[in-house]
């Protein structure tokens, strides 16, 4: 078993639900451009208790999905504090649920920051996302790599052409 990276980076969303797939393909392109040995990328359809262990490790995690609300055409970064708020079930956790389970099984609650973009459409297609969504995706990216760049410095890679290196 490998070591736990100091930052975790975690894709929501579900392939088959428009944008709702926003989070797990931005997390596929922001897997391409980091340092593997100090961030570890997670994408998955919803969060789940057992991501709680992970995320007592991290000493950074960044949440990347879209959302239901919020203004259009506008990428939203905003700070995850833990919350006890109890969900009534699995498919009804949140990011800051997690932190707080984190927290309360393990006595740990990282830092924790959500990049989201509003959906479109959640209509049932494989991994297409509207045209609106596909720009918001490159800027979710965009967000997450300044985001781990100010808090873990190296953590990107240095690959020829990368604007952020």
């Amino acid at each position: 078993m490998t070591p736990a990276a100091p930052t975790l980076v975690i894709g929501l969303g579900n392939t088959l639900r428009g944008d709702d797939a926003l989070g797990r393909l931005a997390a596929a392109k922001l897997r391409q451009a980091i340092d593997t040995e100090w961030v570890r990328v997670i994408d998955q359809m919803a969060p789940t208790p057992e991501l709680a262990a992970e995320i007592a490790q991290a000493s950074l995690v960044v949440f990347l999905d879209a959302s239901i609300d919020g203004p259009e055409n506008e990428v939203v970064t905003r700070s995850v504090a833990p919350d006890s708020a109890v969900a009534t079930s699995a498919h009804q956790l949140t990011p800051a649920n997690l932190v707080q389970l984190a927290e309360q099984l393990y006595g740990r609650a990282p830092d924790a920051y959500a990049i989201t973009f509003r959906a479109r459409s959640l209509d049932f297609s494989d991994n297409r996302l509207t045209p609106a969504a596909q720009q918001g995706c490159e800027s979710v990216v965009s967000e997450a790599l300044a985001l781990l760049e100010r808090h873990t410095r190296g953590c990107l890679k240095r690959l020829e052409g990368n604007a952020h290196a």
